[in-house]
């Protein structure tokens, strides 16, 4: 104890000295606080790498709200080293002064590789992508430069797994979405759509691209978990412009205006020639030698020619189509579609004061399409659209903000667009806009001086497809309004509530009138002989009112090297929907298209009302520990009264984790600046329609009668789609990003109608009866070619290859035209006769020996010592071949024409076999954007191309019917090359599906082509006066050009899954000039 005292002031002394010396060093040392920012859009920037590299230390990293702080800094002047993956590197100089502490702002310029930018959709709270552990894709509007006329257009070619396809190439069309692959036989596969909170299943074609800041895609479960019962398709979110990159008090008007042309790109060949008999003069005549008039029957039939024996009439195996029509020839295609017109004016106000940003914009657009009409007869107005929009977000209290966003579109589409499939069928010596000038009785008599001849060539069995373009009414008329409301109160630093309610009216109107007087069918061109519609009317409206509502707390807080992002949300849907239709016919007065105007017997209507209802609740939580491990969880709980009452509610779930290893200290490949593996598993659901749990039956319009149809369902759920996705990312060298994912996924309780036996008194049960299961390869790469002040140069690469098949079916198989339902098919395989090619595909025991290969590709009889080039020049056409072993047993036998193409059995040698044709999704699909900057010159090119798919061409099949396709024509065909019509005839198959009408449907597409020049500011100096901030002029082309095989109008065609082309309206290419100013 003595010892101690005595050592008392020795220490009492040490202890002084050293605090003197640490209060020494602290008055030499300041603290550096601050927050990082993106330099244009101001979102704080999370796990930033902050250094000073004269202290030779590890460095800093700014949390999830940007912000950081920096203790202990030597006092004097530093250079602060900031680096983010996806941003410049950025060097600041910072001033610490001695005890105190320096608060500085740090604005990172967003490099070419956008891999910070931020995503919201499916996740517990805004994330920068890097920091994702599924996949979310982000469009921004910047990556467009060539708008298409709506927001789907804006996804076409640009991402990875996602294929934007329309079935028809008319203006204001829907197009198809798939993303990755179908999940359902008998549901929709169409995503689901949230534009600006507003949930929807509606078209994006109402939406006008020029509006859209952002669209973000959740291509399956495995990320879109988190929207439950209605996301088993995935999910895309369009986010809409606000103002909100203004400074403050900063207000612009932007004016855009667009003028071009829409023109056909391809073709479908047609005939040139005929088969028929003809005199010294070219003219056709009968078996008797006497001309006849080609367009008149009653004069006679003119006869085929016999390539064999002139002097007697042909057959259809000795007639050969060599002989040049006499006359003036049309090319019809050229005739029929002619090149309209498109424009569009856009103008929007956007602005900043104080806390308040807003953004209202209007647009009007029409887009004639390739039927617009010309001197010779009346077309279409093609597609007219209005849309108007407001958007306003305001900071009302420090802790309280509410967004508001609106939006109204109005548009007109006319649906009297011919017939397609009569245009095939018209000669080449038929003139389809000639007038008879004895027939009064229609719209535009006056105008042209007669009506169009219903049926100019009254030997092709079809009528003039101008004539219902001319003189029937029909269009539809979509008016579509969305609202939401949307507020936040962050009660602390890291509790905060949001709630939102969104609301949507669609309004549709259809209006078919076929006028009084109206030729139905014609016999000759004359005025007599007309069969005249007493005229119809037809009208279809419908209402859509969708209500959707939610309420969320969020909890975003770290602790220590953890963030923490947390999520509770209710949901609530509510809608109704009701349709009204009315048919009525024989007007009492001509030219008032009114239903009190028809005959009270010939009236007749219809309706439909239906009310749906749901709630939802969901817990998600997303962990960051040390800003590279990732994890998030996800459950959320579905309710739906379009569930059966016996299975209201399903659950849903998610669990993803990523790694990203290129943080770790120890990694060892300095080339590769991110390296992140990923791995997430999750569920979403598809619902049921509206009537599927419900008995139905119907009713007989003649004597009432009520007939069971459908037997409910109360188990009936909703199907289940589970899917797994491994993913790997890359930063090489600071320059190309590259993302590779593989995704299997299972859809299990398959909404199916399953017949019944007949004691059941219903035909059928909808009911949880099959799954399937796809597997889904993506590949994609950024790479910055070129990164300089006056020149850059950017391109980004996509594939994608998908795999889906049927893997349980309870239920029998079944055929829905050319497809075949079964387990272990794959869906977009196609069936139909096979044309025989090898001796494999004929009956057993055939002497194989008496067949040959022809320039079809097809295995028919020539008999010994014959080849395929001999039938004119030994005059085989025509003949046959003595009996053969023939399909359908023991001892039945056949006999082939010969040349003639013959069908193929299958393994079982069966008679009628229903033999797979070809694929119709494609092998893979690969795009690449380029996008080239010479100081104020800028070029985009988008090539979007789809690899090993088939179509089935029904528009060349049909034309073969009156052996009008181009491919009957033998004229300039050497002798042995040449096949008779009837040959033609074989292979059209009363048009049945066969093999002949399978292509190659591979393409390459110029999906867009921009060139665009901006102002430069000594440019704008001169025109000061006008108030200018800029401006700038393009030219673009969209579908410009289609590098393909394939035979028809445009290989694009028919819809993403069916794989068939039937005479739809073509797809064109439109090449327009762009003026745009902003004030």
């Amino acid at each position: 104890m003595q010892n101690w005292g005595k050592n008392l002031a020795p220490l009492a002394t040490s202890l002084a000295l050293l605090a003197a010396t640490a209060a020494g060093v602290q008055a030499q040392t300041g603290t550096v606080t601050g927050t990082v920012m993106d330099a244009v859009s101001e979102q704080t920037l999370e796990s930033v790498h902050l250094s000073i590299p004269a202290l030779q230390d590890d460095g800093w990293l700014s949390n999830n709200d940007g912000r950081f702080v920096l203790v202990n800094i030597p006092a004097g002047t530093h250079e602060l080293h900031v680096r983010l993956i996806g941003y410049r590197d950025h060097t600041q100089e910072i001033t610490v002064i001695a005890g105190e502490t320096n608060n500085v702002e740090v604005r990172l310029e967003e490099g070419v590789l956008t891999l910070q930018e931020i995503i919201a959709t499916g996740v517990a709270g805004e994330t920068p992508r890097i920091k994702l552990s599924f996949t979310v894709e982000k469009v921004d509007f910047e990556e467009a430069p060539v708008p298409a006329p709506s927001a789907d257009g804006l996804l076409q070619g640009r991402v990875a797994g996602v294929k934007v396809q329309s079935s028809s190439g008319r203006p204001g069309e829907q197009s198809s979405t798939l993303l990755r692959a179908p999940t359902g036989l008998a549901t929709t596969n169409a995503p689901l759509m949230i534009i600006d909170g507003v949930v929807s299943d509606n078209t994006m074609a109402d939406i006008d691209a020029l509006d859209v800041e952002s669209i973000e895609l959740v291509k399956g479960a495995a990320a879109a978990s988190l929207y439950g019962s209605r996301a088993a398709n995935g999910v895309i979110e369009i986010r809409t412009r606000r103002g909100a990159g203004l400074t403050i008090d900063q207000a612009r008007v932007s004016v855009r205006n667009e003028y071009g042309q829409n023109q056909l790109e391809g073709s479908i060949e047609l005939t040139s020639y005929h088969p028929y008999k003809v005199d010294g003069n070219g003219l056709f005549v009968n078996n008797d030698g006497t001309p006849v008039d080609f367009f008149d029957l009653t004069t006679g039939n003119p006869v085929l020619d016999n390539e064999f024996n002139p002097g007697e009439a042909g057959t259809p195996f000795t007639s050969f189509q060599d002989n040049p029509y006499p006359g003036t020839l049309y090319d019809q295609v050229d005739r029929f579609f002619d090149p309209g017109n498109t424009y569009t004016q856009y103008v929007a106000a956007e602005g900043r004061t104080g806390s308040t940003n807003y953004r209202v914009s209007f647009s009007n657009s029409r887009d004639g399409g390739i039927l617009p009409g010309n001197e010779l007869f009346y077309g279409n107005d093609g597609f007219g659209r209005r849309t108007f929009r407001v958007n306003l977000d305001s900071q009302l209290r420090d802790n309280l903000d509410l967004s508001i966003s609106t939006y109204y579109a109005r548009s007109i589409q006319d649906d009297a667009e011919g017939s397609f499939f009569n245009l095939t069928f018209m000669g080449p010596n038929v003139d389809l806009a000639a007038r008879n000038a004895e027939d009064m009785e229609c719209r535009y008599a006056e105008e042209f001086g007669g009506c169009l001849y219903l049926n100019p060539d009254p030997r092709a069995g079809q009528n003039n497809p101008l004539y219902p373009l001319e003189n029937l009414e029909y269009d539809e008329r979509r008016q579509r309004f969305m609202a939401s409301a949307n507020a936040r109160l962050s009660l602390t630093d890291w509790f905060e509530l949001e709630g939102s309610l969104a609301i949507e009216r669609n309004d549709f109107h259809a209006f078919d009138r076929t006028p009084q007087g109206y030729v139905n069918s014609h016999s000759y061109p004359t005025a007599s002989d007309y069969n005249r519609s007493v005229g119809s009317l037809y009208r279809y409206n419908s209402k859509d009112d969708d209500v959707n509502a939610y309420l969320t707390a969020s909890f975003n807080r770290a602790f220590g090297d953890l963030t923490t992002r947390t999520k509770l949300r209710y949901v609530l849907e509510d809608g109704h929907f009701e349709q009204f239709s009315a048919t009525g016919s024989n007007f009492t007065v001509a030219g008032i298209p009114q239903f009190n105007n028809t005959d009270p017997e010939q009236r007749s209507a219809a309706s439909f009302i239906s009310d749906i209802v749901a709630e939802g609740y969901f817990f998600i939580t997303n962990l960051d520990f040390q800003g590279k491990y990732l994890g998030d969880f996800l459950v959320r709980r579905d309710g739906s009264s379009l569930f059966g009452p016996d299975a209201r509610w399903a659950t849903y779930y998610r669990a993803s984790g990523g790694w990203r290893m290129a943080e770790e200290e120890w990694w060892p490949i300095e080339q590769l600046d991110e390296f992140k593996l990923r791995y997430s598993i999750g569920s979403a659901g598809g619902r049921p329609r509206f009537a599927w749990q419900y008995e139905t039956y119907s009713v007989s319009a003649v004597n009432g009668a009520i007939q069971p149809v459908q037997l409910g369902n109360k188990a009936l759920k909703p199907q289940l789609s589970v899917e797994q996705e491994i993913g790997l990312e890359m930063l090489v060298m600071g320059k190309a990003f590259v993302q590779l994912v593989y995704a299997d996924n299972s859809i299990t309780d398959q909404l199916l109608n399953v017949p019944l036996p007949g004691y059941a008194g219903f035909t059928g049960q909808y009911q949880n009866a099959g799954a399937l299961e796809s597997t889904t390869y993506e590949a994609s790469i950024d790479f910055p070619i070129i990164d300089r002040p006056d020149m850059t140069w950017t391109t980004a690469l996509n594939y994608d290859r998908s795999r889906q098949t049927i893997t349980e079916l309870n239920r029998p198989p079944w055929r829905s035209g050319p497809r075949y339902i079964r387990e272990g098919e794959s869906i977009g395989t196609f069936y139909g006769d096979r044309w025989a090619t090898s001796c494999a595909d004929l009956p057993t025991g055939t002497d194989c020996s008496q067949f040959a290969t022809n320039s079809d590709g097809y295995f028919v009889y020539v008999g010994t010592g014959n080849s395929a080039t001999d039938g004119i020049a030994k005059q085989l056409w025509g003949t046959a071949s003595d009996d053969m072993p023939a399909c359908g047993g023991e001892g039945a036998t056949t006999s082939y024409g010969w040349g003639r193409p013959i069908k193929g059995l299958d393994a079982e040698n069966n008679c009628s076999p229903f033999l797979r044709m070809g694929y119709g999704l494609p092998e893979y699909n690969l795009n690449w954007n380029n996008s080239f900057r010479w100081n104020n010159l800028t070029l985009n090119v988008l090539l979007d191309g789809e690899f090993g798919t088939e179509r089935y061409n029904g528009t060349r099949q049909w034309a073969m019917r009156e052996w009008r396709g181009g491919e009957a024509d033998q004229s300039g065909l050497a002798d042995g090359d040449k096949k008779p019509v009837g040959y033609y005839s074989d292979v059209y198959n009363v048009n049945s599906d066969n093999s002949h009408y399978v292509e190659d449907a591979t393409f390459v597409k110029v999906r867009e082509l921009g060139l665009r020049y901006s102002l430069d500011s000594d440019m704008l100096s001169n025109l000061a006066g006008l108030g200018l901030e800029s401006a700038a002029v393009s030219l673009t082309g969209r579908n410009l050009f289609t590098f393909t095989n394939y035979r028809g109008y445009d290989p694009e065609v028919g819809g993403i899954l069916s794989g068939e082309d039937n005479y739809e309206y073509p797809n064109f290419r439109s090449l327009t000039a762009v003026l745009e100013v902003v004030f």
